[in-house]
């Protein structure tokens, strides 16, 4: 018995490492958001968390993963936190490595106009009022709108 523990914990441990933390392919209008369970229809505003297992959940908007992230410690611990950026849909970047913005311009579709662009874009001209914000600020405003404890 003893032998065989000392043969699978190396097999353990080499499987443990090939779990990624890599984004899915999200499939717009017809995957779920993990959150709100709309059907994710704007590939402009997707986003999505990965966990430390490797299990993606994707999200319709910046603010329905951010009140994940907050309802749900447990699951967000270790997680990667990705977004799309607003002007190149489907391509996926780190919220670390990520500009947040909010804008009256913009209409999400949970309605709190946030969209995400990669760190070295402009912010296209036809959004005039664009607030640069950062991750904790996020979740502080979509907890406070939405009245999340």
């Amino acid at each position: 018995m003893k032998n065989i523990i000392l043969l699978l914990l190396p097999v353990l441990f080499l499987l443990s490492g090939c779990l990624s933390q890599e984004p899915s392919e999200v499939q717009i209008h017809t995957d779920e958001c993990t959150y709100c369970k709309m059907v994710i229809s704007d590939g402009r505003y997707t986003a999505q968390l990965v966990s430390d297992k490797g299990k993606s959940y994707p999200f319709d908007s910046i603010e329905c993963m951010a009140a994940y992230e907050h309802t749900n410690p447990g699951v967000a611990e270790g997680a990667k936190l990705y977004v799309t950026s607003f002007t190149e849909p489907r391509h996926w970047l780190l919220v670390e490595e990520s500009d947040i913005y909010k804008s009256d311009d913009i209409q999400s579709p949970m309605g709190l106009s946030l969209f995400a662009l990669r760190s070295d874009s402009n912010v296209p001209e036809m959004i005039d009022d664009a607030e640069l914000q950062t991750w904790q600020q996020i979740v502080q405003y979509v907890t406070s709108s939405w009245e999340i404890r």
